[in-house]
């Protein structure tokens, strides 16, 4: 999947693209995490800094001149996840560095947390989330991907509240 799909089920998002892509530091990023991250994810971050979906759904991103930051806050989840992991609290996966280890992407404001699976290389990686009320859905596709699917309407929303998105979803970003 990629950035348009996500626009088309989003028909707010476009109007809200940056017209210049925002210029990350990927490298200090990848050399931070010890990996690449997904293609779809970087065209994301780039178009759209910190998107948030329905006042609910918020996806993580680092904003230019911050990516050591970014990648602190990454290494603290991580830690989060791996005490996760090791008392059997991360649904059967293990944390990120470990292949098919989780690594955060997104989260709501009630808790649910939405993360990659990180089997194979980053553009392979699947969505995993993990429900406020320990309820697990793992979606075989890309993170832009899963969230157009979440945002046509035509995916239940597996533990997230039965009303989201809703039919005209409000995104902001910034």
């Amino acid at each position: 999947m990629s950035i348009a799909s996500l626009e088309a089920a989003l028909p707010g998002l476009m109007v809200q693209r940056l017209e210049v892509p925002q210029h990350i530091n990927w490298q200090v990023i990848f050399d931070g995490l010890g990996t690449g991250l997904p293609d779809d994810y970087i065209a994301l971050a780039e178009s759209y800094p910190r998107l948030e979906i329905g006042q609910f759904l918020s996806v993580t991103s680092p904003a230019p001149g911050n990516e050591a930051g970014f990648v602190e806050v990454a290494r603290e989840d991580l830690a989060g996840a791996e005490g996760m992991a090791q008392k059997g609290m991360l649904g059967g996966y293990p944390a990120f560095p470990e292949s098919g280890g989780l690594l955060l992407w997104g989260s709501s404001i009630d808790g649910d947390e939405f993360y990659w699976r990180t089997a194979g290389q980053p553009n392979e990686w699947t969505v995993v989330v993990a429900g406020r009320n320990d309820d697990w859905y793992h979606y075989e596709g890309s993170l832009t991907g899963y969230l157009a699917w979440l945002c046509s309407g035509t995916a239940a929303p597996h533990g997230l509240p039965p009303n989201f998105p809703g039919p005209e979803p409000v995104v902001s970003v910034g």
